[in-house]
């Protein structure tokens, strides 16, 4: 299933002697007249490596959209600057807290907001911060890891205790507890080391609700041009009644030397 609305993009960078595969897929969906997910694949000069960012502008909110890109390009441009990338994580959460602050303000106090997720991928690992509900995934040898922990109301009451997931009386997935709005905030964040046949899977809720981790596993991590791999994902999460927009960020770890796309 293809909509209108579908950006595709596919590049490469390098990790010393890793080579790094990046691609990212955005659909609208079928639902919403607007796409409210901004991304970026960043290769970094130098052999240093990539930064992946996804944010997820929140629905029924003016101004989503609006944060989710400057969310993006705020916390890029923090990440750029830094001498260390993994170090930058820190901060860019922060940076791009600051400039929706402003944005509010602009715009009179109005409502607005965005999830946040990013990566650095340098020296063999990577360093993912989060705020909201987009998702990290490490996927290795056919299984999926979710590094990231989602800020909602379900995800914190399941993890006291207080809820079993997929009961009747749950709350709504979407009910964040934390996102950046320009009020003060915490940003998680998590260190996974890479080697190579690993894909670092960046996805918001469109695509990760209706699928579940394993199925983006079989569907993300098999062989064949990741660009080809991300678009099959996303088909499947429409096909699978997903409500949202749909946006997967990826980067694939490749020995130098080997095709990726012969895995």
């Amino acid at each position: 299933m293809v909509t209108e609305a579908r950006d595709v993009q596919a590049t490469r960078a390098s990790d010393g002697g890793l080579l790094l595969e990046l691609a990212a897929v955005s659909d609208r969906g079928t639902v919403r007249a607007e796409n409210q997910d901004a991304w970026s694949l960043v290769p970094l000069e130098a052999g240093r490596g990539c930064l992946l960012l996804l944010a997820d502008g929140m629905g029924g909110h003016a101004g989503g959209r609006e944060a989710a890109v400057l969310a993006v390009r705020h916390a890029a441009d923090r990440l750029r600057e830094s001498a260390d990338p993994h170090e930058g994580v820190g901060e860019a959460g922060a940076s791009a807290n600051a400039a929706i602050a402003e944005l509010r303000r602009d715009h009179g106090g109005a409502v607005m907001g965005t999830t946040l997720v990013v990566a650095a991928v340098s020296a063999g690992r990577a360093t993912i911060g989060n705020v909201g509900d987009s998702r990290a995934y490490l996927l290795r040898d056919g299984s999926a890891s979710q590094v990231t922990e989602d800020h909602s109301v379900l995800a914190e009451a399941i993890r006291a205790g207080h809820l079993e997931s997929g009961g009747a009386g749950d709350p709504p997935r979407n009910l964040l507890t934390r996102a950046l709005t320009g009020d003060p905030v915490d940003a998680d964040r998590f260190s996974v080391e890479l080697r190579a046949g690993d894909v670092l899977l960046l996805c918001c809720d469109g695509a990760w609700d209706p699928l579940g981790g394993e199925a983006l596993a079989d569907l993300v991590g098999g062989a064949g041009p990741l660009d080809g791999l991300l678009t099959r994902a996303c088909d499947a999460a429409l096909e699978a009644g997903s409500r949202d927009n749909v946006t997967l960020v990826a980067c694939r770890v490749t020995e130098t030397g080997v095709d990726p796309e012969a895995r």
